[in-house]
């Protein structure tokens, strides 16, 4: 039997991992930017302390990179993305407490 998931989108998905993906040893946490890179640091909800840079993991996407693309078999050329984190963006972590480490996913919205 199905069971509905209830609460936003965000909640729904956080609900969803932590049903089929559950790993007792990782946890999906909710947390906000609150200094903005080359100085990151963020608050996890319901954390008494702030993480700085030296405690997290962040995806390249969620950084500024530079990646080489080729449009329609043309030249080579380099694309530079620029998204980086920013002061007051929510973002979903996983976290592995046990051995302190903190993985920044992805950005969020309405949280």
């Amino acid at each position: 039997m199905t069971q509905l998931i209830e609460g936003s989108g965000i909640s729904q998905f956080k609900a969803l991992i932590q049903t089929l993906g559950y790993n007792k040893d990782v946890d999906i946490e909710f947390a906000t930017v609150t200094a903005a890179p080359p100085n990151l640091r963020i608050k996890i909800d319901n954390m008494p302390v702030e993480l700085d840079a030296d405690d997290l993991v962040i995806c390249e996407h969620l950084t500024e990179h530079t990646r080489k693309a080729t449009i329609d078999g043309g030249s080579e050329v380099d694309i530079v993305y620029s998204a980086a984190l920013a002061t007051g963006d929510r973002v979903i972590v996983a976290s592995n407490e046990s051995a302190q480490v903190y993985v920044i996913l992805d950005r969020i919205g309405g949280v």
